[in-house]
C-alpha cells in the first residue's frame, strides 16, 4: 500500500503555548510586569488570552526555567529580579528584539562584547585553521559587497564575521556567545541611523582584524577588535547622553 505524503501546512499559526510564552515574556521584559509583581491568576490569564490552562501551565514552566518567574505556594506566580533572568537565552534575546530598543540592555551586551571578542580574536590568531580563515574571509567579502540600506543583510554579514572569529578561537563557550552579537547589532541598528555610517567606516578595520588573524598576530588582533567594539560603545554613549560626556559606570 502506498503511503500518502502529508500535505504541508499553509500559513501555520503559532501554537497556543508559543503565543502565551511570547506574550508573557515580552510583558515581563518590557516592564509591564515588573520584578516582584504577582501575575494574574491562571483562570484570569486563560480567559484573557483565550487559551487552555494546559497551554498556560506549559508556558509558565518554560518561563520559570529561564529564570523570569517562580510559583510560590499560597502566593501565586511572581516575576523574579532581573539578576536571575537567563539574559543570554536565545529566545529571550529574540523576544527583546520585538520590543522597543533598550539602551541599557544594549549597553550591557556591548560591554560583554568588549571583554569576550578581543580575547576571542587573539585566540583565533593562534588557533584558526584554513577553514576558519575561509569563513572569516567569506563574511568580510559579504560585508564589503553589501548595501547599508539593507539592514538585515548588513547585520547578517557583520554577525557572521564576528561569529566566525568566535568559532576560530576554538573556545566552545565563546562560540555560544554568537546569538548575543546578532541581537546587539540588530538592536543597535534600530536605535540609531548612524549605525549604518559606522558600519561603512569600520569596514577597513574589519579587514585589518582578518589580516592580523591570518598573520598570527594575537596582540594586534586583540587591539583591533577592541577598537571595533569600542566604536559601538561610543555610539551608545552618545545616544544615551547626547549633550554631555559618557556616563561613568557605577563603582
Amino acid at each position: 500500500m502506498a503511503i500518502k505524503k502529508a500535505k504541508p501546512l499553509r500559513n501555520a499559526q503559532p501554537r497556543p503555548r508559543e503565543m502565551v510564552t511570547s506574550t508573557l515574556a515580552q510583558k515581563i521584559l518590557s516592564g509591564e510586569f515588573s520584578p516582584g509583581t504577582q501575575l494574574p491568576t491562571e483562570a484570569e490569564m486563560s480567559q484573557e488570552m483565550a487559551v487552555s490552562r494546559t497551554a498556560l501551565r506549559e508556558s509558565v514552566r518554560m518561563l520559570a526555567g529561564k529564570g523570569l518567574i517562580a510559583s510560590r505556594p499560597r502566593i501565586g506566580t511572581i516575576v523574579l529580579p532581573s539578576e536571575q533572568w537567563n539574559h543570554l537565552d536565545s529566545e529571550l534575546l529574540a523576544w527583546r528584539e520585538r520590543l522597543p530598543p533598550d539602551v541599557n540592555f544594549i549597553r550591557a551586551l556591548t560591554e560583554a562584547r568588549q571583554v569576550i571578542e578581543p580575547a576571542a580574536a587573539a585566540m583565533a590568531a593562534l588557533r584558526a585553521d584554513g577553514t576558519d580563515l575561509g569563513r572569516i574571509q567569506t563574511a568580510y567579502d559579504r560585508m564589503c559587497g553589501g548595501q547599508t540600506a539593507d539592514i538585515e543583510g548588513t547585520v547578517a554579514a557583520d554577525e557572521d564575521f564576528h561569529l566566525s572569529i568566535l568559532r576560530a578561537s576554538k573556545n566552545e563557550i565563546f562560540a555560544n556567545f554568537g546569538a548575543v552579537i546578532g541581537s546587539a547589532l540588530r538592536m543597535s541598528f534600530r536605535l540609531t541611523t548612524r549605525a549604518a555610517q559606522n558600519f561603512s567606516a569600520s569596514l577597513a578595520t574589519h579587514g585589518a582584524v582578518l589580516e592580523a588573524i591570518r598573520m598570527r598576530d594575537a596582540a594586534k588582533s586583540r587591539d583591533l577588535m577592541t577598537g571595533l567594539i569600542d566604536l559601538a560603545a561610543h555610539e551608545l554613549n552618545s545616544i544615551a547622553v547626547p549633550d554631555g560626556p559618557p556616563q561613568k559606570p557605577d563603582p
